[in-house]
């Protein structure tokens, strides 16, 4: 028959047991639960990373919680992986399935940081390229700003004085960040050439607007130039020029033949004149485009106007 004391003692003995085997497992969780990984290595080499280090047996490591290798049966570890993107700050957070991961700062990484937002941020400059096309070719806008865009971005209204030629979309933001944007002006198909402003406006206020011009042409007068001879004096004479294509005949102050003609844009003429029996010719009449009439250059859906004056003798 047990006796109570012998009773007593037992169960103090038992619990004893309990409480030390609940004490190993509450260190044990507790020595897992500090576990880290240590950092013996970290660099980046343009896009190439390596991480060494130290860790528990046979875990799986993962680098900012992507899994990149494995470690030994003694813990070591040793990550190589090409095509790695720098994070902003440089430092990366690696990790065995631990509580607590370890951060590595990588040695060879630059910081990069977006440029501060400004609330001060204006409209500075809107500019449209190319400033000429052939309908319905379009063409490209950009809008800058005097300094980074908010929180938010950056919005510009949109509008052109001539539709009929050219349009745009109604606005355009310029990301939070960014100094600048751009937008397709969409052009149409004319018959002669037109122009339209591009106007670029901040919550209506038209007393800051900025603007572009874009010429919209069809394919001829996009491509051509022509120069005309306008008669002058009271004698008469013959105008040809070189390449061939002005031939013209003037007969007291009026012209007949080909007194107007189409050349390619660039294209530099010559222009001579010969009087005729009864005349002198004294020169030509300075006129824009036409101050000196051996080399003209061609401008595009430009007409050069060139005078000759021719007198009786």
């Amino acid at each position: 028959m047990t006796t109570p004391r012998k009773a007593l003692f037992g169960a103090y003995s038992r619990l004893a047991v309990v409480g030390m085997l609940v004490l190993i497992g509450t260190l044990v969780v507790t020595s897992a639960a500090q576990a880290a990984v240590s950092i013996s290595r970290a660099e980046l080499s343009g896009t190439q990373l390596r991480i060494e280090g130290q860790a528990s047996p046979n875990r799986t490591i993962t680098v900012d919680g992507v899994t990149m290798g494995t470690s030994d049966g003694s813990g070591k570890f040793r990550i190589e992986r090409s095509g790695f993107t720098a994070p902003a700050d440089c430092t990366v957070d690696v990790n065995d399935g631990s509580a607590t991961a370890a951060t590595a700062r990588l040695s060879g990484c630059t910081e990069s940081s977006p440029p501060p937002p400004s609330s001060s941020a204006s409209l500075s400059s809107l500019t449209v390229s190319p400033t000429d096309v052939i309908g319905p070719d379009p063409a490209t806008g950009t809008v800058t700003l005097s300094s980074a865009a908010p929180s938010g971005g950056f919005t510009v209204d949109l509008t052109s004085d001539n539709t009929a030629a050219a349009t745009v979309p109604p606005s355009i933001t310029v990301p939070a960040g960014s100094t600048s944007a751009t937008f397709t002006v969409s052009t149409k198909e004319v018959t002669n050439a037109q122009s339209a402003v591009i106007i670029g406006t901040v919550g209506g206020d038209f007393s800051i607007e900025r603007h572009a011009v874009i010429t919209v042409w069809d394919s001829f007068h996009f491509s051509n130039g022509s120069i005309a001879i306008l008669p002058g004096g009271s004698g008469s004479g013959r105008v040809t020029s070189q390449p061939a294509g002005i031939d013209c005949t003037i007969v007291r102050g009026n012209g007949s033949g080909t007194c107007n003609a189409f050349f390619p844009v660039g294209t530099v003429v010559k222009l001579e004149a010969r009087p005729a029996a009864d005349s002198n010719f004294v020169g030509w009449r300075s006129l824009p485009g036409c101050f000196d009439a051996s080399k003209v250059r061609v401008a595009r859906g430009t007409t050069i106007t060139c005078q000759p004056s021719f007198f009786l003798r």
